[in-house]
């Protein structure tokens, strides 16, 4: 292989692993998988308003928030467990089994980012891909302690 051609190889691989687009039909899949527990816990019907969407090896992550279905603001009264005047982040991780996303987590209502605290969910145990864009509430990315830590793995 030439040098540029190996080079533009290169290059398409870093970004593919960093920030991958997510085909729309899969996309689809997973905000169909997302909805209807994500309505569950509003106590009504909502849109998602996708901030991130990361896929890798079988897992994804999504960040956003939630509107009404009708595109107006939530009734936050009617969500369980959600403080009105807090903020609100939606968090969920999903697993692509028997060829379906199911939801592992779901936080409609988030006032930090969940994934400062990985811990809760016993480390940075995903594909690294799926933390790409994900700053760890210090100087760095979650992707890149992910890929740290890898690298130590015996």
């Amino acid at each position: 292989m030439k040098r540029p051609a190996l080079l533009i190889l290169l290059a398409a691989t870093c970004l593919g692993l960093a920030a991958a687009e997510v085909p729309k039909p899969e996309r689809q899949s997973i905000l169909d998988a997302i909805r209807p527990k994500a309505s569950e816990e509003a106590g009504q019907a909502v849109r998602i308003k996708v901030d991130r969407l990361n896929v890798d090896g079988g897992w994804a992550v999504l960040v956003g928030g939630l509107v009404s279905a009708s595109g107006k603001g939530m009734d936050w009264g009617l969500a369980n467990g959600c403080h009105p005047d807090l903020d609100k982040m939606l968090w969920v991780v999903l697993q692509k089994t028997g060829g379906a996303w199911r939801v592992k987590h779901l936080d409609i209502c988030a006032s930090e980012p969940p994934y400062w605290y990985m811990e809760q969910y016993g480390g940075l145990v995903w594909p690294c891909g799926v933390y790409a864009g994900l700053e760890d509430g210090g100087e760095g990315t979650l992707e890149r302690r992910c890929r740290q830590q890898a690298r130590r793995r015996p």
